[in-house]
């Protein structure tokens, strides 16, 4: 299919179920009931993330969890201290929360750097590098004694931890086919927003250690991970060629197909023919050795240094309507994310909680209960939803069918928010706000699940450039909220400030109503400008 053909066909549309059976592709007809079609269609080289075994996989998976999950405790469990912290070294509340937001900012525009980095030279040498990064800033940070030095470690945490925002859904599309990406972006989503965890024993950690062992703690735990994910992580970079390789398939499917034909052999026999096939192609590459495995870096090996030409492609992609949906709602939900974690070290510490350092700390097992709730089911049910729609749609999965789960997050959003800012107002039972941060810890990973997978699906092709600018528009939202929370609590007071949040919340919710109407009018107004920008990705 040429170029001016290819123009004409909309972004992420793609046949996931083959009701028929008369799909000339590779297909998990064996394995699966239904006959999803495997998307993208994997090659038959045994160095494909496509073709590992499902062990291997989910070692990768593992680890990119746990880098994703080290970088966001070493972020996040400094929330619960904030009062010993401006207490023992004069730091304002605003600065803290001021750090905190140069750091998201970091974490957005940081990519830039690394995820041209990541998609030249491949991913294991980036994580290994950044979890090395923020294991020294994380020592570093331990020592701040002025507003200066808290905020360029938060800079510095935030610039190496970048990659924990968009790289590692790089590495689940890499690993895993259209059909399971939500279920395993929801463990990502889990992964990043579990780092709250580490707020629960920096409490316990400040009253016997003081406040800095939190952060030493923090760069020991991503030493831990430096040293479990350079034995253990897998690159996951492969260059895969498309359409030599869906040729290679039709060709084994017709060979079978003839085999069948011609001894009338049943439906199991052409199964073995097939695999017999691939097999004997297989044969041909080499399977690289555990060392060749722990190089930190891919060598180009004749390919051209496209490092600087990548850095400014995402910028391209603000372009695109949805991209910039998926950015502002993802913003939008963090915001609420932070506007909690802003304000729980003193609304526990106040009248008439009275809550000590360690006690806030187990206020974040609330929140952590929310997040792993969204983690095994947003992406899940996302995943049921859209098959279940492509079977109603001819086999055809539109990527704006997983948009329908927002609609439980318009009803969670505002309710935790407003049941959170006027219980801690008005003085009510802890439960009150506890059962607040299980809603507003459920909301963030799924609205993260769904836009990223939202986005992979409609520009598979450029998904890694894609999710830095969901990422770029998140985190710069999510910076300003962060430099501006603070002011606007205590101007308003709680009760009316997340009264107004929750109100708010609702709002933006609702502005996935347009993309479930319009989404796929908007991905092919876009289509001419999008292939353009595939065709040039391709050439670089």
């Amino acid at each position: 299919m040429d170029l001016a053909d290819r123009r004409r066909e909309s972004p992420g549309t793609v046949h996931l179920v083959d009701i028929d059976g008369d799909i000339h592709a590779k297909n998990t007809n064996a394995n699966v009931s239904n006959g999803i079609v495997l998307t993208p269609t994997p090659s038959v080289d045994p160095n494909d993330p496509l073709n590992w075994s499902k062990s291997r996989k989910w070692l990768a998976t593992a680890c990119t969890l746990l880098f994703t999950w080290c970088i966001c405790v070493s972020s996040s469990s400094c929330y619960s201290v904030f009062v010993p912290i401006n207490a023992e070294s004069g730091i304002s509340f605003d600065n803290l929360n001021e750090g905190t937001g140069y750091m998201y900012l970091l974490f957005g525009w940081g990519l830039l750097f690394w995820q041209p980095l990541a998609l030249t030279y491949g991913r294991r040498g980036v994580y290994l590098s950044c979890l090395l990064g923020t294991c020294l800033m994380n020592v570093w940070a331990g020592y701040a004694a002025t507003n200066e030095t808290w905020i360029a470690t938060r800079i510095l945490i935030g610039f190496f931890g970048a990659p924990s925002e968009a790289l590692a859904e790089v590495s689940m599309t890499d690993l895993w086919f259209t059909h399971q990406r939500g279920t395993y972006i929801g463990l990502y989503a889990m992964a990043l927003y579990g780092g709250q965890w580490g707020a629960v024993p920096a409490g316990f950690i400040n009253d016997t250690m003081g406040w800095q062992w939190v952060l030493f703690f923090c760069a020991i735990l991503n030493g831990l991970a430096f040293l479990a994910c350079f034995f253990f992580m897998e690159e996951t970079m492969y260059h895969r060629k498309v359409l030599p390789v869906q040729q290679l398939n039709n060709d084994t499917n017709i060979a079978a197909t003839q085999a069948v034909d011609e001894n009338k052999k049943s439906e199991k026999d052409q199964s073995t023919v097939t695999r017999q096939l691939s097999q004997t192609v297989a044969e041909s590459y080499l399977t690289k050795t555990y060392w060749q495995k722990l190089m930190p870096f891919t060598p180009l090996n004749g390919r051209r240094n496209t490092f600087f030409e990548m850095m400014y492609m995402p910028l391209r992609m603000f372009q695109f309507p949805s991209i910039v949906f998926a950015g502002f709602s993802y913003g939008c939900f963090l915001n609420w994310f932070s506007m909690v974690n802003a304000v729980n070290s003193t609304a526990f510490t106040a009248m008439p909680y009275n809550w000590t350092a360690a006690n806030v700390g187990l206020s974040y097992i609330a929140e952590i209960i929310g997040t792993y709730l969204a983690g095994f089911i947003a992406g899940r049910l996302a995943d049921r939803l859209s098959i279940r729609l492509a079977k109603s749609n001819n086999g055809v999965m539109e990527p704006e069918s997983r948009l329908w789960m927002f609609v439980l997050l318009a009803i969670l959003a505002p309710f935790g928010l407003i049941i959170y800012g006027v219980g801690a107002a008005q003085g009510w039972n802890y439960w009150a706000l506890l059962i607040g941060m299980v809603a507003v810890g459920f909301i963030g990973p799924a609205a993260g699940s769904l836009t990223i997978t939202y986005v992979v699906d409609s520009f598979h092709e450029l998904s890694g450039e894609g999710l830095i600018a969901v990422v770029l528009i998140r985190n710069t939202l999510n910076f300003g909220f962060n430099y501006g929370v603070t002011p606007w609590v205590d101007s308003m007071g709680m009760q009316n400030a997340f009264i107004t949040a929750g109100l708010i919340a609702f709002v933006t919710t609702l502005i996935f109503v347009p993309f479930i109407i319009w989404g796929k009018k908007m991905r092919m107004w876009g289509a001419p400008a999008y292939w353009r920008l595939v065709e040039r990705s391709a050439a670089v």
